[in-house]
């Protein structure tokens, strides 16, 4: 049987949800859940911790502060993911892999639902990345919105965040790599192919030119830090 608290937390979740309640809007302030929910003052603040722990709300401090609704992220994932990952001995090749495994998938379902303003948003993204290849920033930056995209225009939520969050794991920050400006500028061109075949809509391509640019990805880090991707996953900050 779940806590009390945990029942609370759910009941909470289903109002916003069911109330289609807004970021940002305001939920009633703890004394009003307490005699609403007629439960103690410390069941309704473990509750709200368990939601704010879970990126579902922000509690904001002071006289006119309380509990607001926030939508959770895909990284608001990435951390505990990480955690679980460590546990699991999971190397950075594990994660290669699996974008391997299921990215080109996602490329195939986007090829016949994109439409051109996304295509241009992709495109928009590898002039991004080469207008400076030493801004190792920008780099991963339009690299995370690149997959994003292609992930959101496939219209799975399950494969948008799962891959959302495998990115955020996967530019090789956690271990500390950092791509080179000639790097970049091979996975610009890798990322412009599968522009180019998105914007005919041909899912054989799509998918093809995905799997083409993870699988000389994932040889590219073997080849270059091979000891880097195969040690364990940390949770850090």
């Amino acid at each position: 049987m779940p806590k009390t608290s945990e029942r609370i937390a759910r009941e909470l979740v289903n109002h916003v949800i069911g109330g289609d309640l807004d970021e940002g809007q305001r939920l009633p302030a703890e004394h009003e859940m307490v005699a609403q929910l007629k439960v103690s003052r410390s069941t309704v603040r473990e509750a709200l911790r368990l939601l704010e722990t879970r990126g579902a709300i922000v509690v904001r401090p002071g006289r006119n502060g309380g509990p607001v609704v926030r939508r959770p992220r895909a990284e608001d994932l990435g951390e505990a993911l990480t955690l679980l990952l460590q546990f699991e001995g999971a190397t950075m090749l594990d994660i290669i892999q699996a974008r391997l495994s299921f990215e080109p998938m996602i490329a195939r379902f986007a090829a016949s639902k994109i439409k051109p303003d996304e295509v241009d948003y992709l495109a928009g993204t590898v002039d991004a990345m080469r207008a400076d290849l030493n801004d190792h920033d920008t780099f991963l930056e339009q690299n995370h919105r690149f997959h994003a995209m292609i992930a959101q225009v496939s219209g799975n939520p399950v494969l948008r965040i799962f891959t959302e969050t495998l990115k955020s794991l996967a530019d090789g920050a956690i271990v500390g790599i950092r791509a080179t400006a000639e790097r970049r500028d091979d996975v610009a061109g890798a990322h412009q192919r599968i522009v180019d075949a998105l914007r005919t809509n041909d899912p054989d391509a799509a998918e093809r030119a995905m799997h083409d640019h993870l699988q000389e990805a994932n040889e590219y880090w073997l080849r270059e830090y091979g000891p880097l991707v195969r040690q364990q996953i940390r949770w850090v900050h």
